[in-house]
């Protein structure tokens, strides 16, 4: 039941850290990813490597590649500048055609200058695989089995028959104890 629990914590849901406050520059970038097939999501927060916010004409960009070669580096997909009750953050959708591993590079460029930096990302098909699903499953039609295996116990004899053999004597009688 364990293994079935583990297997539906995969990845699904919310985005995963792939970069926390690495220094790119005269930046510091975090990001977190969602890369699904079909569209995958990255939040990207960035700031100054002193500790000041990224100037407001500040672009994120992040250009992506297949591992296995069967593409080039796409364009540039430029990430959207959005408020949120912690600062800003950037948001980027990245279209992806297979899963697999890729790699990532997500570019910073405004007034202080331009970094760059690359991480791998595994992309995978958008929420729980088949087998997943299965998996978490199982407890769920084991218990069901258990529980028709104990209502067949509690139900009695099964014909009538069986039931006119019954001694006036052998009747189950709970005490109220």
């Amino acid at each position: 039941m364990l293994i079935g629990i583990l297997l539906c914590l995969g990845h699904v849901g919310a985005p995963y850290l792939v970069l926390l406050e690495e220094a790119a520059g005269p930046y510091l970038v975090s990001a977190l990813a969602d890369p699904d097939v079909g569209i995958g999501t990255f939040i990207v927060q960035a700031g100054l490597s002193d500790g000041g916010p990224l100037p407001a004409d500040s672009v994120i960009a992040l250009r992506v590649w297949p591992d296995d070669g069967h593409l080039g580096e796409s364009e540039a997909h430029l990430a959207e500048r959005t408020a949120t009750s912690r600062g800003e953050r950037f948001v980027a959708k990245v279209p992806f055609d297979v899963r697999g591993m890729w790699t990532v590079r997500l570019t910073v460029s405004g007034p202080p200058g331009e970094a760059e930096v690359e991480f791998p990302v595994e992309v995978t098909p958008p929420g729980p695989g088949v087998w997943t699903s299965l998996a978490c499953l199982v407890p769920f039609a084991a218990v069901a089995v258990l529980w028709f295996m104990g209502a067949r116990r509690r139900r009695g004899p099964a014909s009538p028959d069986a039931a006119a053999t019954l001694k006036p004597d052998e009747t189950h009688v709970e005490s109220a104890s």
